[in-house]
């Protein structure tokens, strides 16, 4: 009997052993799959035929293992009482589904329904187990990152400023490109200014419900995309390793004079007592801020005076605002013009239509220029002599002139890298992958202990016709 119940056990840890490597095959296959951000579409059918095929297996092993222990029991079954011939019959064929299930039909007791019973629901519930794999895992379209390779996208087409956005034509009249500069770096706003921790990694899908630009200090960046050209079936966006930078330097001076914003000119407590002409009378509580275009700004900088008014604590902000180049640039058609730098640099100060009265004619293009801004509003917002967080309005509305830009304006084809249809593996909640796989193992192996000890406590005849007839004779 010692010696048999070490066979029995061997062979059901055998058994056990092959589950085990099973559970772990499916475990490391949804890992695998899972931990990578993004997959071809290719690579679904790859894991479907993987994680089907191990999960068969699994289900196959688990059923022939509780037919082992069915057919080890049968022998302690059998000396509970004195059956019948068929009751008999059907407890030596009790591994097969249908012999049990006539067992529990035939027989008249309780104890016997309630083992046919139990092992019924065990077979059931294993293979239910296997299944439910499948609930614990979906595959989905990409939502964050994509796959590249080389090939053809498209580009905004960075030379000019398209005005046909908030204008009824595409003027590139001087008037009509400043008054869209200006637009953009409002619009810029609703996309939303990040820190530069929320920077898109290359590949990253476009997502409009994050930031668009990215500041830090008095610098802000915005990340180029890239797109899928019209005649592809699909769409997708994804970031590049590309971005530009703007930077604004500023110094700072109290208003000693006229900061209430209802004087012609203002005094500012530098060396000399500068007197400074103010353009607009719009009362405190509001910033104007000044240039002049055709001596206060450059391709791809801007001379931007700022006038904090206020009827407490005015200041006057002297700045210069810098537009870098683009960075990783691959392709000529990847550069942003100078027509765009060059307006973007000083667009917080730009009005286009109208502008100065100071001894010129309406609407000439040689005004100084100018716009006033509330203190409640993003870009009025009061510095009080900051000059880090006035350098960090003046970058932001540049930039944000560059993203609004390069958002709205039309497309060219250009070599660059294409973005693929991807997908990626979620995984709902390991707990229960965790649960489902623990409690197959963990199950089996007490039930093959248990079947083992219980079994042993009579002979158990081997399995062959011959040893079957054997341990029949008597009975014939």
């Amino acid at each position: 009997r010692k010696n048999q119940f070490k066979r029995l056990l061997l062979a059901c840890f055998l058994r056990w052993a092959m589950t085990m490597l099973l559970v772990v095959g499916v475990y490391l296959v949804l890992w695998r799959y899972s931990i990578q951000e993004v997959m071809l579409s290719k690579k679904k059918n790859e894991f479907n035929t993987l994680i089907i095929a191990i999960s068969i297996a699994l289900g196959l092993n688990i059923a022939s293992s509780m037919k082992h222990m069915v057919r080890e029991l049968r022998w302690w079954v059998l000396s509970w009482y004195e059956w019948t011939p068929k009751e008999t019959d059907c407890i030596l064929q009790s591994e097969n589904f249908s012999s049990l299930f006539t067992l529990g039909y035939v027989t008249h007791r309780n104890w016997v329904r309630v083992y046919v019973l139990f092992w019924v629901l065990i077979n059931v519930a294993s293979q239910i187990a296997v299944a439910t794999l499948g609930l614990t895992y979906n595959i989905n379209q990409a939502d964050t990152i994509d796959v590249t390779k080389p090939g053809t996208v498209a580009v905004p087409d960075m030379t000019n400023i398209q005005t046909n956005k908030v204008l009824s034509s595409n003027s590139q009249a001087v008037s009509a490109l400043r008054y869209t500069a200006n637009n953009y770096g409002l619009i810029a706003l609703a996309w939303g200014f990040g820190g530069v921790d929320e920077i898109p990694k290359p590949g990253m899908l476009f997502d409009t419900d994050a930031n668009l630009m990215y500041c830090s200090g008095n610098s802000c960046q915005y990340i180029f995309y890239e797109a899928t050209p019209d005649n592809l079936s699909y769409f997708q966006m994804v970031a590049t390793n590309r971005s530009i930078s703007t930077q604004a330097t500023c110094r700072s001076w109290k208003v000693l004079k006229g900061g209430d914003g209802t004087q012609r000119t203002i005094v500012i407590d530098d060396a000399n007592r500068t007197v400074i002409a103010i353009p607009a009378l719009n009362g405190a509580a509001q910033t104007t801020f000044m240039v002049d275009p055709d001596r206060g700004s450059g391709p791809n900088w801007g001379h931007i005076l700022a006038f904090e008014a206020s009827s407490t604590d005015p200041w006057f902000y002297n700045c210069n605002v810098t537009v870098g180049a683009v960075t990783n640039v691959q392709n000529p058609v990847q550069e942003v013009g100078v027509n765009v730098t060059s307006l973007a640099a000083s667009a917080i100060a730009l009005q286009g239509y109208g502008a100065s009265t100071f001894g010129v004619n309406s609407n000439s293009t040689r005004h100084f220029q100018f716009q006033s801004y509330p203190a409640e509003s993003f870009y009025g917002a009061t510095q009080g002599g900051n000059v880090t967080g006035m350098g960090q309005l003046m970058a932001s509305f540049a930039v944000g002139v560059v993203a609004i830009t390069a958002q709205v304006n039309s497309n060219v084809n250009a070599p660059g890298l294409l973005p693929l249809k991807g997908i990626q593996l979620d995984i709902n909640k390991w707990y229960y992958v965790h649960l489902i796989l623990g409690l197959t193992v963990g199950l089996q192996l007490l039930l093959a202990v248990i079947a083992a000890a219980v079994a042993s406590k009579v002979t158990v005849r081997d399995h062959s016709c011959v040893g079957l007839a054997t341990a029949l004779q008597p009975l014939l």
